[in-house]
Parts: C-alpha cells; sequence; structure tokens
C-alpha cells in the first residue's frame, strides 16, 4: 500500500485539516517536524489516529495512541509520544508493556482509570455527576464483577450484576449514634443505572483500546416504575398560600422563597436556579441561558421567563444588587445554598402537608401542567431542556385527560339525543337592555402572586 507523508507541526489545525486519500487506498500519515516519530494516520473512513514510531531490538515499531478527540489531542498525544520514546530509549517496550496492561486489568483497575481519565473525554458532564457515577460504580460494580479481568467480562456477567443490585445485595446501611444512615441503596433503578455506568465506562474503554468489547450491549435494562408527581388544584393552592403566609411572618429566607417560587413557575433544575449567576440571564429576551459547563446534558435550550418568574428576579436585582456575581449567594463559606434550600423546603412541605412530594417533582409537575394545558410533548422537552424526546415521553399519560372529556362530551351528547323535544315557546321581542348587561368596574392591579393563584384557578 502507497503512503502519502505529509512533515508539518501537528496541531489542532492541521489534524482537523486531515483528509483520507480520495482513492482510499493510499495511506496518508502526518508526520511531527520537532518529534521524530510521532504521527497521525488517517484510515479509509476518516478517522485520524496518534501514533508513534520507535525502534526495539533493531526493528521499527508502531505504538498506538488513540483516536483524534476521544479524547486526545494533540498536545496529549504529543506528551505521551515523547514518554514512549523515553520508554524505548530505556530498553523497555512500550508495546509489550500496554499489551501486559490490558491483560491484567481489572474492572476495579478499570473503573480508576475511567474516574480519572474520563472527565477529559466529557468536559461537559459535571463534577456532580461523576461523583455520582463513582458511587455506582464502586459501591454496586466493584464487590460483584470488580476481581474480573475487564477483557474477560461477558453479557452474562452484566446481567447477574444487575440482578443482584436490583435485589438489594450491595445495599448497605451504618448505623451512627442510634441512627441508620443509608451508605448505599438498591432496587431495579439503582441497578439500571449501574449498567448505564458500566457501560460508558467500556465505551471509552474501547476508545483507548483497553478492551476489545463492550459487555454491558443488548443488556435489558431492569424494570422501573418512573416516578411522576405532579400537584393537584388543591396541592398547589396551599403551596402558594403556605409560601405567602411563612413570607408575610418572615419565616422564610427571602433568597431560599424566590428559589421555590422560581422552581415551582419554571420547572427548572434545582442547580439551574441555585446556582444561578446574573450574566447568565438575559433580560430584553426573559430568558436565561446556562453555559455548557452548567448543563446537565451539555446543551439547554433557554430557561423561558414568565412574567411572574421575570417579576421575582427583577425584585431580587432591586433588594440585592449585583456586586455578587450569584444570584443566590451562600451566606456560609465555602458551600452551596442548595442543601439550605433543601431544609427549607421539608418545612414548607410539612406546612403545606404534600405528601411524598420532594423539591425536585417540582419539575415534573411544570412539565405536567404543560402538557394538560395542551402544550406538545416536544415544545414540553423544550421547555425543560431535554435533550432526547424519550425523557419528555414520560409525561405523555397527562395529556388524556382531553380524552376524557371528549368521552363525556359523546355521551352526554347520546343522551341529550334520546330526550324527547321540549316544545317551542311564542317568542315575544324583548328590550335591548333586557338581553345585554354591561359591567363598569375599574380597572385594579394584582401582584404577581395573584397572578399566581388566577391561573391555577383557571
Amino acid at each position: 500500500m502507497e503512503e502519502k507523508a505529509i512533515h508539518a507541526r501537528i496541531g489542532v489545525r492541521t489534524v482537523e485539516a486531515l483528509e483520507c486519500s480520495p482513492d482510499k487506498v493510499t495511506r496518508v500519515r502526518l508526520w511531527d517536524d520537532k518529534l521524530r516519530g510521532f504521527g497521525v494516520r488517517v484510515s479509509a473512513n476518516g478517522r485520524k489516529t496518534y501514533i508513534v514510531r520507535y525502534k526495539w531490538r533493531g526493528k521499527s515499531q508502531t505504538y498506538t495512541i488513540g483516536v483524534h478527540d476521544s479524547p486526545w489531542k494533540p498536545d496529549d498525544a504529543r506528551a505521551r509520544a515523547n514518554a514512549v520514546l523515553q520508554q524505548a530509549e530505556r530498553g523497555e517496550d512500550p508495546s509489550q508493556a500496554k499489551r501486559e496492561q490490558r491483560t491484567a486489568l481489572t474492572v476495579s483497575d478499570l473503573i480508576a482509570l475511567w474516574l480519572r481519565d474520563g472527565p477529559i473525554s466529557r468536559p461537559t458532564k459535571r463534577a456532580w455527576s461523576w461523583k455520582t457515577d463513582g458511587s455506582r460504580l464502586r459501591k454496586h460494580a466493584a464487590p460483584i464483577i470488580g476481581r474480573m479481568l475487564a477483557k474477560e467480562v461477558k453479557r452474562r456477567d452484566i446481567e447477574f450484576m444487575q440482578a443482584e443490585v436490583a435485589r438489594g445485595v450491595t445495599a448497605d446501611k451504618e448505623r451512627r449514634k442510634g441512627k441508620g444512615r443509608v451508605k448505599a441503596t438498591g432496587g431495579p433503578l439503582v441497578a439500571a443505572n449501574v449498567v448505564q455506568c458500566v457501560s460508558a465506562m467500556y465505551g471509552w474503554a474501547l476508545d483507548q483500546e483497553l478492551v476489545e468489547h463492550n459487555p454491558c450491549l443488548r443488556v435489558k435494562r431492569a424494570k422501573h416504575n418512573k416516578r411522576v408527581r405532579f400537584l393537584s388544584e388543591e396541592e398547589t393552592r396551599r403551596l402558594v398560600a403556605t409560601l405567602d403566609k411563612m413570607e408575610a411572618a418572615n419565616e422564610i429566607n427571602a433568597a431560599h422563597l424566590a428559589i421555590l417560587r422560581l422552581l415551582l413557575l419554571t420547572g427548572a433544575r434545582k442547580s439551574e436556579i441555585s446556582d444561578l449567576k446574573w450574566s447568565e440571564i438575559d433580560w430584553e429576551r426573559r430568558c436565561i441561558f446556562l453555559p455548557i459547563e452548567r448543563s446537565k446534558t451539555g446543551h439547554r435550550d433557554p430557561i423561558r421567563l414568565a412574567t411572574p418568574a421575570f417579576e421575582i428576579l427583577r425584585t431580587r436585582r432591586e433588594t440585592v444588587g449585583t456586586e455578587n456575581p450569584k444570584v443566590f449567594p451562600s451566606q456560609i463559606k465555602g458551600r452551596g445554598i442548595s442543601t439550605a434550600v433543601d431544609n427549607t423546603w421539608k418545612v414548607v412541605r410539612a406546612r403545606a402537608e404534600l405528601v411524598d412530594f420532594r423539591l425536585h417533582d417540582l419539575r415534573h409537575n411544570a412539565a405536567s401542567v404543560a402538557v394538560n394545558e395542551g402544550v406538545s410533548l416536544y415544545v414540553a422537552g423544550k421547555l425543560l431542556g431535554h435533550r432526547n424526546a424519550s425523557t419528555t415521553e414520560r409525561y405523555a399519560h397527562v395529556a388524556n385527560d382531553p380524552v376524557h372529556k371528549a368521552a363525556e362530551a359523546v355521551a352526554s351528547r347520546i343522551l341529550a339525543s334520546a330526550q324527547p323535544k321540549p316544545q317551542k315557546p311564542q317568542s315575544r321581542a324583548l328590550p335591548l337592555s333586557a338581553v345585554v348587561t354591561v359591567s363598569m368596574r375599574p380597572a385594579t392591579s394584582i401582584s404577581y402572586h395573584d397572578m399566581i393563584r388566577r391561573g391555577e384557578e383557571r
């Protein structure tokens, strides 16, 4: 096979400009003009792989570093290539060391590598999400399949792990001062999430050439009931009334009150509101634009602010100012406001008598209200910032109310048709004043609290 060699400085621009040969036969390789042996190989399908050539016992050897952008960048690949060349100069075979590592790599070892190097390939994934995944892998996956060699794990092993987690084998509690604290939970939902984490880890390991297959493929996730809890009209009235009473009695922190009202009105995630910055608010378009690093999915549609929500933020700006970059700064140095809001919500929930209603359920509530008002699932997904349409489909059942109303209308019409027709009375002319009544009442201004109440009563 012919080879088209290009010599230039390997950088982001030069690598991204590389293209495979038009004839799909000629091999294209870019060699760095400063670090000898460091190069990029372009396959027929356009895949770009960083490589390094070195001498071992008089023979030329090729060491594969990794694929461009998964997560390797030119600077990272260059550093790795330099380390490989230095290893070869010491009389060691880098390829052999790589093979030995792959052979001896256990699932626990792979978990450690994934949690250490995985964030490089997923820069938009937030730190708390990595922390959650790490907890799931260490507490559930590692105790069951951690000692197995990563390359030898099969689909049946993943299915066994999922079944064990689902029945609570890895669930754990500890006792402290007579009180129980859950260290790890089990059940079908946790089991399905663990399989998802393991699958993502193996997908990364494939790109790093640490394994040759993903055992999680075609594994059916454990079935679990997806919770969709939303407020009834009566519960909504109690919640709004409770917040108003606590505000009037000065029994609630102003920042916590504003956050809870915004969560109720927008359906945003708690972190999206509690960590909100003034720079993320577009006052002219009445939207919140979150940066990639603040988005759970890596992409977030703007959070639209209805008039009551917009007024809450404007009042906040007028009362506390914008000197602090955060809209809701924590009063405790080094800690966020999120935990304090959770504690406040427990008090509010108890006073409003909201049984089994979490703070996150306010998000479900907003989605349910939107769908019940005739908003399409697509638009509802945009409202909540869902990346996948399947995530919004859990609210489809809420749209059954119009169907129920249609059934009632059909039944009423059929029964009405069966009734005898009443005799038409003789018509008499009536004065216009008896037919039309005009009410002349002065217009009154209402607060956003009243707007909320009236909207929910409708």
